[in-house]
């Protein structure tokens, strides 16, 4: 028998939430509705809306909005087995085409929560075990589709975001990743739906507004650090994204 402990759907943080749990009480199951990450047992993972994730009893678990100044909404439920869970997709980041599924699985467990007959628990069971196989065959699903080129690209996607601030450009995210520019440009749009330049810039932003929100360097020192070459270039950039100068934006914030 599974059973609920708490849950909530569409649950909207305040700008800058943290959740901090050092040892879960319960085993969990999230949908996100934003950019979120996740840090768990020391290892971090980014992830995107409609994604899902599997956590276990006892995990140390972190998680937030992927940008500090982003809301964050998900859908969640903490849930008890009597019985040992085999073969979840523990932590792992589980793209699936039913996360809204799982938001309506969690609203119809909170009605049932509700019913005054002796029929909820067993229905309860029946919706957590519910969600726990849309997310098994989720996560296998996408195993069977990461073709080698695929996990190639990931992977040097990963490096190239980690390591945002270097110098990067078209032809030495290529040569990285062991192809042309222009292949490696469409297949990378292919891949992720948005050009690597595009995907560098936004990390790159996000790392200047965290930076610029600390208050502590000079605007000629946040482009540096942010890996760009030109603190004019650098200013105009964050303007066209942002609206505000680099210097209104660490005014405000």
């Amino acid at each position: 028998m599974l059973r609920n402990c708490l849950c909530g759907t569409n649950t909207g943080h305040a700008v800058g939430f943290i959740h901090k749990t050092l040892s879960a009480p319960h085993h969990v199951i999230l949908h996100f509705k934003t950019p979120f990450f996740c840090i768990i047992n020391g290892k971090r993972i980014e992830g995107m809306p409609g994604d899902c994730l599997i956590q276990q009893k006892g995990d140390t678990v972190i998680h937030g909005p992927l940008s500090e100044n982003e809301q964050f909404i998900n859908d969640w439920i903490y849930f008890d087995s009597d019985e040992e869970l085999h073969n979840l997709p523990i932590n792992t980041i589980i793209n699936t085409e039913n996360g809204g599924e799982i938001g309506d699985l969690i609203e119809y467990i909170i009605r049932e929560e509700n019913a005054r007959d002796e029929h909820p628990k067993r229905l309860i069971s029946d919706s957590i075990y519910k969600m726990l196989v849309i997310l098994m065959r989720a996560a296998d699903k996408s195993v069977e589709e990461i073709s080698p080129e695929k996990l190639r690209f990931a992977e040097a996607r990963s490096y190239i975001l980690a390591h945002s601030t270097e110098r990067w450009t078209l032809a030495k995210m290529a040569e990285y990743a062991g192809y042309s520019v222009s292949r490696f440009c469409a297949i990378y749009n292919d891949y992720f739906n948005k050009s690597p330049m595009d995907e560098l810039l936004d990390k790159r932003l996000d790392i200047a507004k965290r930076l610029l929100s600390l208050n502590v360097d000079k605007i000629g020192d946040v482009a540096a650090m942010c890996g760009f070459s030109s603190v004019h270039y650098f200013s105009r950039f964050f303007k066209n994204r942002t609206g505000l100068s680099p210097s209104n934006y660490k005014r405000k914030n």
